[in-house]
């Protein structure tokens, strides 16, 4: 990489991708040799003023995927995006062609400097359990502040309540340095923010909605030059996230790229909050050389399809996890049982990847090149587990398995002619609040997911958000929070897919130190 640093330059914040050259000047960038599409990370309060790539400034045919569908509109020859980075807060410059010159203007940097890290957001019913949890945190070192709902409603304006839980947070960072943020309770206890989709598809017009948790990390946007409060909500009308595609409409500009590393603990009541906590505490201050263990679960997701998408997912993970040794749970070779996956769960795991199928209460997937379903594993069965403390980071590469708002609907959808109605914890977050084993921490899916696999790998949708996960930990994001954040960032500068982005959220601990503190130190 050749670099031309003039004396006085603001150093970058992040270097550029390999195979990019780059000189850096006060106030431009100069990008030669570059590979078609590069991002780098440029001050939080950069004032981008111009961007000519390839020698002009024309717009160019883009690609945008959603929903599984790809559609081509037309848009500046680069992208800009802000977000959090390595703890900093940056916007991010990504550019398409093969040489660019970039000119931004800016005063200093900005750094968010506070006396906490974390903060915890919970109803009044849960503050005696997360107070003992941010106890927990301050013996690690992580500077936390809990504060109850009923403050947060309050002290904030805002047109509902979860936006008065965004202006909370945005303050937080602000004004006490915040980085994490956690959601202590189930969407019925603190609200999720639900984004519509509306399309017309052979004629008829369908709206969708998705609830997504990406709306409270999701604090700025760029216009005009500057850095902006991103509302969600940018025609004003009171309904957020929206996006319309073949009909007539006015799409709300979201920035996507998380500003705080959010995660969601969904307790229902305070057993589930006292469980939680406890598991918590227990696998940061335990560890063992159960956690080099990886779990792969898969089969064949789409029959016929040519590739066995699922068990090609596993073996490409089991590749990047260098270090942890591969259990394979196959449709393949019969071992994908729902007693052998427990048997292998007692013993443990540092992470359980499931590629395949998935519902609100359950996964399964099929043997290679056959239609009919195996290797079913239901919300019922995590009561079987009990592996203790020995607990993985589950990530589903799948559909619906974090649908926070599962309920008996779903169920008679599903043919279960269920005469009540109520709601039920997804199966996701089951495996959470199990007491006595299940998971430490999950990423899932709140809707329908749709993934992208060919021969030389992943290319979008969930599994390609599963492949940035794992790379994102093998490269040193061991704070779950931070390891998600990175694959969601990386996913960005190379897709802009709004769905796979909003509907996959954590149920965790963002500053949950991965393979607990002793394993954590014993590689520093």
């Amino acid at each position: 990489m050749k670099a031309e640093v003039l004396v006085g330059v603001l150093l970058l914040l992040a270097m550029p991708l390999a195979g990019m050259n780059v000189s850096i000047h006060e106030s431009k960038l100069d990008f030669y040799d570059m590979n078609g599409e590069e991002t780098v990370e440029l001050p939080f309060n950069a004032e981008i003023e111009k961007v000519a790539v390839n020698g002009s400034a024309e717009n160019i045919d883009f690609k945008w995927i959603s929903g599984g569908n790809a559609y081509r509109i037309k848009q500046p020859p680069y992208h800009i995006g802000v977000g959090i980075s390595n703890g900093q807060h940056v916007v991010f410059l990504t550019i398409y062609g093969k040489k660019a010159s970039v000119e931004y203007d800016y005063k200093k940097a900005v750094s968010f400097n506070g006396e906490y890290d974390l903060l915890i957001i919970t109803p009044e019913k849960f503050y005696k359990e997360f107070s003992k949890l941010a106890e927990h945190k301050e013996k690690h070192g992580i500077k936390t502040k809990v504060i109850s709902l009923n403050e947060v409603y309050s002290s904030y304006n805002g047109r509902d309540e979860a936006e008065k839980i965004k202006y909370c947070i945005k303050e937080s960072v602000e004004k006490d340095g915040i980085k994490y943020v956690l959601l202590a309770g189930d969407i019925y206890n603190l609200p999720i923010r639900y984004v519509v989709y509306h399309e017309k598809w052979r004629g008829r017009a369908y709206n969708f909605s998705m609830p997504t948790d990406l709306y409270y990390a999701d604090l700025y946007r760029y216009e005009n030059g500057h850095v902006v409060f991103s509302s969600w909500d940018t025609n004003n009308n009171g309904v957020y996230g929206e996006v319309y595609y073949g009909c007539i409409g006015v799409n709300d500009t979201i920035d996507l790229y998380p500003d705080v590393y959010v995660g969601r603990l969904a307790c229902r009541n305070v057993r589930e909050a006292k469980t939680v906590v406890d598991k918590i505490i227990k696998y940061e201050d335990g560890g063992g050389e159960w956690f080099k263990r990886l779990l792969l679960v898969g089969g064949d997701t789409f029959p016929g399809w040519g590739i066995i998408e699922g068990e090609f997912m596993n073996e490409y993970v089991a590749n990047i996890m260098q270090g942890f040794t591969p259990v394979k749970m196959w449709a393949s070779d019969g071992s994908i049982s729902p007693l052998n996956v427990e048997m292998t769960m007692e013993k443990g795991g540092g992470f359980l990847y499931y590629s395949g199928h998935g519902f609100p209460y359950g996964w399964a997937t099929h043997k290679p090149n056959n239609e009919n379903w195996t290797g079913r594993y239901f919300t019922p069965y995590i009561l079987g587990l009990h592996n203790g403390y020995k607990l993985p980071i589950i990530f589903f590469d799948a559909c619906l398995t974090a649908k926070l708002d599962f309920n008996s609907s779903d169920l008679r959808n599903d043919g279960v002619p269920l005469p009540i109605n109520a709601t039920f914890p997804c199966f996701a977050w089951y495996f959470i609040a199990h007491k006595g084993g299940g998971a430490i921490a999950s990423i899932g899916a709140t809707r329908v997911a749709f993934t992208g696999v060919g021969k030389n790998g992943p290319y979008s949708g969930a599994s390609y958000l599963a492949y940035q996960f794992f790379k994102a930990y093998m490269n040193g994001k061991t704070r779950l929070g931070e390891t998600f954040v990175t694959a969601q960032n990386n996913y960005l500068n190379h897709i802009w897919d709004r769905w796979t982005i909003q509907e996959f959220i954590l149920l965790g601990d963002p500053t949950l130190q991965i393979g607990g503190y002793s394993h954590h130190n014993s590689q520093n």
